[in-house]
């Protein structure tokens, strides 16, 4: 059985749950429901705090501080199909403080017609943050975040793309 670990950080976006497995860092929660509701699924009973979920932490409480731009832990995205993958990769070529739409993204994963698709897979993304989804914009606005379009504001203020 994967060695689960988990962290938690508070911030100005609200309360983070990280979580990691022997793989590396796997999924980051927004909302404790969610992160009680995937322990859940996973047959999860106990989970111990520390390990990569805790260095992970440690790497995101300075990027919300703005004191750190890109993140060095390792990362555990097989939870998503090949083509999730795919778009979970090129989301982490997204530089700090640039921006991409739906539409050029889907072109740099070879679907050039595949945005939907590739919303879809932006918004499965189990580690928001660390792979910047928050840098995908709709060709005519901001478009949306599976973390709350706030959230996403605020990220994108961080990072001074937005005022």
């Amino acid at each position: 059985m994967d060695d689960f670990r988990f962290s938690t950080i508070d911030s100005d976006v609200g309360k983070i749950f990280v979580i990691s497995n022997e793989n590396g860092v796997s999924n980051v929660f927004f909302s404790r429901k969610e992160y009680r509701e995937y322990l859940k699924s996973l047959g999860v009973k106990d989970i111990k705090e520390g390990g990569a979920a805790e260095s992970f932490a440690r790497e995101l409480r300075q990027y919300l501080r703005g004191k750190r731009s890109g993140f060095k832990s390792t990362l555990d995205l097989s939870s998503g199909t090949r083509f999730q993958q795919a778009v979970w990769k090129k989301l982490l070529e997204v530089p700090y403080g640039e921006v991409v739409t739906y539409k050029e993204l889907a072109c740099a994963v070879g679907s050039p017609k595949a945005a939907r698709a590739v919303g879809n897979a932006v918004g499965k993304n189990p580690l928001p943050i660390v792979v910047p989804c928050h840098r995908v914009l709709a060709a005519n606005g901001l478009g949306g975040y599976s973390c709350g379009i706030e959230i996403k504001k605020n990220l994108l203020r961080l990072e001074g793309v937005i005022s």
